[in-house]
């Protein structure tokens, strides 16, 4: 559907054009560490950071959920 292509068009321009580590860093203090971002959790109370931001794939990580977050 045309529609939907206009759609993916518009989300994968807002993607390359966006940056998600300064967007995360406005709540969330971020450390680099090789080819990722790291941070204690937004969710609760932590003292080892498990909060991890890839932004060349345009995602986050927390490590005791099993699954990965985009921003868009």
């Amino acid at each position: 559907m045309e529609g939907n292509m206009i759609y993916d068009d518009f989300v994968e321009r807002v993607r390359s054009e966006s940056d998600i580590v300064a967007a995360i860093s406005d709540y969330v203090a971020l450390k680099k560490k090789g080819n990722r971002y790291w941070g204690c959790c937004p969710f609760h109370s932590e003292k080892t950071p498990s909060f991890s931001v890839l932004p060349e794939k345009g995602f986050f990580l927390l490590l005791w959920l099993p699954c990965r977050r985009k921003c868009f």
